[in-house]
């Protein structure tokens, strides 16, 4: 029997310990009345093959400070190429030689800022052996990147391998339960042919419903990857096989677990493996499971963020001696499995579809971090259109900007305890935060810099009224434009001009004030990347004013808004086909809706039971509509709303004379709850055959159809909108601010697996749902913005899409 030694682990945070519970689960472990009647090798009827893949689980912040676990993940590959490269590695076979693969390339790259140039070459000569393996993913990610970004992001490895001759089969994906489809295409372009996935089934479901599966997963452009969805990481941990110490009453059932932060520390000792691996098995083949074979991923310590560890070479030694001629046991990388696999299994399955991860929800719970984090991001991607030779913003620029954005994007953001805050919490989160504010920083005035190229003038005592407008897309656009004034230009404003362009053709305009001056407003046709000089003239043309709309109506060529007191914007008629846009039993567009769970019990709808709490959901009321704005350019109307968890929410609508979109502005102040909430916008589009279509990283997805079996169907989290698309009518919803939307119904908590991609659709700004890793709370002043736009052309989702990430991208204005 091993020793047993009960040791107290008080720092351990309750998702570990959840995470170890669900992953003894995952195992099989016995009840305890069951532990002396484990059955041997013989209860078996297959010859298996039992493939142990060590690796360190990479979460960043979730254990420690983010800069000390850069230091750590620098310290595992070092200790792990020394122990690949120890004389002890002669003496052992080759099932049970010390193997490591490293889980993401980012703890590759904290090893080589430090290491020797004899290091380097070390760890490439054991990456030749097969004794440590590459994989392609940096580490891992919410929903939050776009295409390129998750190109950039697996293109780091790709380019050490090509630079060190190295082959890049494999990808490994850990904690997080799934993928934008894109990610798909932009491994297999590098060619990984390989993924392995260790889904922590926290607040989720799994992908077909069941662990073990087995498949070819095609990318939007054809291409495939096989996966192995398995179990979660460190099952090898709980099963016994990796030594040191693992929780004991989830995975040691009768080694007297005492109290609920027990642990047992394992010698290298094969019992505590007799008595949990091989009831695995048994299980596995009476439920069915169709191979002779398990791969199991497994750490030097069952934690987070673990060095690695060489005793699980002598257990595997001590198992085979006694049980390898039925069960036999080995030390494997990535590679080595799915070449196994590959081998031994023919006729895989194939699956077309989005990974729709459940764990993206948390993006909201720092609603500020990430509208800072996507305005960076769309700022990234002008960079590129703008300058496209890399003249102005240098490569290494460039790569500061996405290391931020893909360290804002990884899937940890907070410390392991949230609640009550400790200093190293609010430290962790500030850290994560900060990674969004330079992004935004560096991409900010790497633009700057550009714009500082292509027109924009010095800043003097004496600015010209001289502009240029870009058209920073590759499309033609027809857009508002906001030419800046400052507030010291107060007599030029007052005394009244003219807005013309350089070959004399004068615009309507409109002039409002801002808080640092004032606008004036105009409208332009430009093409693809166009650069238009204007300029302001004195003294102003002679016209009449805009007749302003009536009270509860707006009307243009396109469309007919209208409202109505103590509800809101209740109907959107479409003039070209005479159709209503909105559902007004649904509620008023841009109307705010909050849920909360009262007292509602976080780990009981996460872990195990998902028992959804109790909601109350309370549509707001609209207590005042004022005209803001009216001019030749257009009108802007506010809707003050009165609605739970907040003290301030007001809708800012802004309807063009002559353009078919509506610009909305949600300004929210939010209260700090404790209790599980969400406050959502509500868009009650409603339409004959429509259907939802949404922009995801690589692909246009229609939600419930593009999608792997069983994946997340609860909400989805969007690049630059959606499109609801009709028998011949569309709209194109677009999203600046807040990517997260839930469709048809409020959903949380609810694990949809299925959906009709149909009914109205909710804008989610903000949430607290999850226990640790993210702020508790979400309490503050935040601005959220959004275009909508109707079309017959919108029948086509695509050309909906497209509409929406013009529209995310308005004209640039330059002062000279």
């Amino acid at each position: 029997m091993p020793m047993r030694k009960i040791v107290t682990c008080g720092g351990l945070s309750r998702r570990d310990f959840c995470a170890l519970s669900l992953a003894a689960a995952a195992a099989g472990a016995l009840p305890a009345a069951q532990a002396a009647k484990a059955p041997t090798a013989k209860g078996t009827s297959r010859k298996w093959t039992v493939f142990v893949v060590q690796n360190s689980h990479i979460d960043i912040g979730f254990t420690d400070k983010q800069e000390i676990l850069a230091d750590y993940e620098a310290q595992f590959v070092r200790q792990a190429l020394q122990m690949a490269r120890s004389p002890a590695q002669i003496k052992r076979d080759a099932a049970c030689r010390f193997k490591f693969t490293c889980e993401g390339f980012w703890q590759v790259e904290q090893f080589l800022a430090t290491a020797s140039p004899e290091e380097r070459r070390e760890l490439v000569r054991a990456m030749k052996e097969g004794t440590m393996e590459l994989t392609a993913c940096r580490f891992h990610l919410t929903e939050l990147l776009d295409q390129e970004m998750l190109r950039r992001s697996v293109g780091r490895a790709a380019a050490f391998t090509r630079q060190e001759g190295l082959s890049l089969v494999a990808a490994m994906a850990c904690d997080i339960n799934g993928f934008s489809w894109g990610m798909a295409d932009a491994l297999a372009e590098i060619g990984v042919r390989y993924l392995y996935t260790n889904i922590n089934r926290h607040h989720s479901v799994y992908p077909f419903g069941k662990q073990l599966v087995p498949f070819y997963w095609e990318s939007p452009s054809g291409k495939r990857i096989l996966v192995w969805h398995g179990y979660m990481y460190n099952t090898a941990n709980v099963l016994g096989l990796m030594g040191t110490w693992v929780p004991g009453g989830a995975a040691a059932p009768g080694l007297g677990q005492q109290g609920h932060n027990g642990a047992v520390e394992i010698t290298p000792d094969i019992g505590l493996a007799e008595r949990t691996l091989l009831p695995r098995l048994a299980g596995l083949e009476e439920s069915g499971y169709p191979y002779d074979f398990l791969p199991l991923a497994g750490s030097g310590l069952h934690t987070d963020n673990s060095p690695p560890g060489q005793q699980y070479c002598e257990i595997i030694r001590k198992w085979n001696e006694k049980h390898g001629d039925r069960v036999h046991v080995r030390t494997a990388t990535l590679r080595e499995f799915f070449e196994h696999l590959q081998k031994n299994v023919k006729n895989l399955p194939v699956y077309r579809g989005e990974w729709t991860d459940w764990w993206s929800d948390g993006a909201a719970a720092s609603p500020l971090d990430t509208l800072i984090f996507r305005n960076a991001q769309r700022t990234r991607r002008v960079i590129d259109l703008l300058d496209a030779d890399q003249k102005i913003v240098p490569p290494d620029r460039r790569a500061r900007i996405d290391d931020e954005l893909m360290l804002y994007a990884e899937h940890t953001f907070g410390y392991s305890r949230t609640y009550p805050a400790a200093l190293v919490t609010e430290q962790v989160f500030l850290r994560k935060g900060k990674h969004a504010v330079e992004a935004d920083e560096l991409a900010g005035a790497g633009l700057y810099k550009i714009l500082r190229v292509r027109g924009e003038g010095p800043f003097t005592n004496h600015r010209p009224f001289a502009y240029e407008v870009l058209n920073p897309l590759p499309t033609p656009i027809h857009a508002a434009v906001y030419l800046p004034l400052n507030h010291w230009e107060k007599p030029t404003v007052e005394a009244g001009f003219r807005v013309a362009d350089d070959n004399g053709k004068v615009y309507p305009h409109q002039a409002e004030s801002e808080p640092r001056g004032w606008t004036a407003a105009l409208t332009v046709r430009l093409g693809p990347q166009e650069q238009r000089r204007f300029h302001l003239e004195l003294p102003p043309p002679q016209g009449a004013s805009p007749k302003a709309s009536r009270d509860g109506l707006f009307e243009n060529a396109f469309y007919r808004d209208a409202w109505t007191e103590g509800i809101g914007l209740t109907s959107l008629i479409d003039h070209t086909s005479g159709a209503e846009v909105l559902d007004p039993k649904s509620g008023a567009l841009g109307s705010p809706v909050y849920q909360l769970f009262p007292h509602g019990k976080r780990e009981a709808a996460g872990y195990g039971s998902q028992i959804r709490p109790r909601d109350q959901v309370t549509f707001g009321q609209c207590k005042a509509i004022q005209r803001q704005a009216s001019g030749l350019i257009y009108e802007r109307w506010m809707f003050h709303y009165e609605v739970p968890g907040a003290t301030e929410y007001v809708l800012a609508a802004t309807f063009f004379r002559d353009l078919p979109q509506i610009e909305m502005t949600v300004r929210l102040s939010k209260t700090d709850v404790r209790d599980p909430e969400g406050m959502y916008v509500l868009f009650p589009f409603a339409l004959a055959g429509g259907t939802w279509h949404l922009d995801k990283p690589g692909a246009i997805i229609q939600p419930g159809r593009d999608q792997l079996p069983k994946s997340c169907c609860d909400y989805y989290s969007l690049q630059h909108g959606a499109a609801l698309a009709g028998s011949d009518l569309g709209v194109a919803w677009s999203t600046l601010d807040a990517p997260l939307v839930q469709l048809g119904k409020l959903r949380l908590w609810t694990y949809s697996t299925s959906i009709e991609p149909t009914g109205p659709l909710f804008s989610w700004l903000c949430n607290n749902k999850w226990e640790t890793n993210w702020r508790p709370t979400c309490g503050g002043a935040y601005e959220f913005r959004y275009v909508i736009q109707v079309d017959r052309d919108f029948s086509d989702f695509g050309k909906a899409i497209q509409q929406c990430q013009t529209l995310s991208y308005p004209p640039i204005v330059m002062r000279q």
